[in-house]
């Protein structure tokens, strides 16, 4: 019996995960939350509580947690954080946790990512690859604390040889609440004239499916998952059933040299990602997780704006990460 404790089962994608871990019966699971589940978390037995470091230790020993899935990132899937707490809970959070895995002898950590923690530049490859190292350039927010905890992970995982810790960097997810789309909803989404940088999406049940696949066998270090068409981003405004406004370049950058963050709307990233693209290899989670994407990123976002949330056939999901176990087997 494997024993999973996800820290962040109070979030939509940490329900969901605790909900397919659920489908393996060889599994038992712990969700630790400090608020109440929004959807149904399976099997998981809930502790809703904040453990200090010590507290943590104690609580991996006495539960004999083979893998933590984490997952608890304020700003991820809600809005409206402030900087002093996004860094409490997602940097020194991150660290903490991974201590208390190191002393509890926690065999395996999921760390939830960003794919976008490659940062946006003209020597940015046609396609990236995780050897590709992490850039604090320009990053701000959310994305600014996924560098950093990558960065502490990549020198404590050289200190920690024993365990095995996977930061899995997801595209931006399309479900539930996330930056990208407030980014999307607005009634005409910033670009900068002359660029139409490509990007990449994930389907919410892709991710969770990621997570368990990841959490279940025995990758390590970082890997990429995302949808498999990269979308110009034109295209992906259309999509979401928006029409995109145009902003000259020097505009933008007065604006924001002058304080008015505001010119760029819900955009979620530096301005350098309006203008390069951005787009991950992912054929190390084909090979090394036997993954591969149930919704293509057209697909997700068309459904977006039919429905005006993203359906979840959870049969789909549930027989394609069947399939994926059985070819892990």
């Amino acid at each position: 019996m494997t024993r999973v404790l996800i820290n962040g089962i109070d979030g939509r994608l940490g329900a969901r995960v605790a909900e397919l871990l659920s489908v393996d019966a060889s599994v038992s699971i712990i969700g630790l939350c400090t608020a109440k589940p929004p959807a149904p978390v399976g099997r998981a037995e809930l502790l809703q509580a904040r453990l200090t470091a010590q507290q943590l230790v104690e609580l991996l020993r006495s539960e004999a947690v083979d893998v933590v899935i984490h997952l608890a990132f304020a700003g991820a899937e809600q809005p409206n954080v402030g900087r002093e707490e996004g860094v409490q809970q997602n940097v020194l959070g991150t660290m903490l946790l991974l201590g208390a895995c190191a002393t509890a002898g926690v065999r395996r950590v999921v760390v939830r990512s960003h794919t976008a923690v490659y940062g946006a530049s003209p020597l940015n490859p046609i396609h990236i690859t995780e050897d590709r190292p992490v850039s604090p350039v320009g990053t701000r927010g959310l994305l600014r604390h996924f560098v950093e905890v990558e960065q502490f992970i990549a020198e404590f995982a050289a200190r920690h040889p024993q365990m095995s810790i996977v930061p899995l960097r997801c595209a931006p997810i399309i479900g539930g609440w996330s930056p990208l789309l407030d980014y999307f909803k607005e009634p005409n989404p910033r670009m900068l004239a002359g660029f139409d940088p490509c990007i990449q999406l994930l389907h919410h049940e892709d991710a969770a499916i990621a997570l368990v696949l990841a959490s279940r066998f025995g990758a390590k270090g970082p890997i990429n998952v995302a949808a498999e068409d990269a979308l110009c981003l034109s295209q992906a405004i259309k999509l979401a059933g928006q029409k995109p406004a145009s902003m000259l370049e020097p505009l933008v950058h007065l604006a924001l040299t002058m304080g008015n963050q505001a010119i760029l709307g819900a955009w979620p990233f530096d301005v350098s990602f309006l203008r390069h693209s951005c787009v991950v290899d992912t054929r190390r989670a084909r090979s090394e997780l036997n993954w591969s994407p149930v919704y293509g990123a057209a697909e997700s976002l068309s459904m977006l704006r039919t429905n005006g949330q993203l359906d979840v056939d959870n049969e789909r999901a549930e027989q394609a990460l069947h399939a994926f176990l059985e070819r892990n087997k």
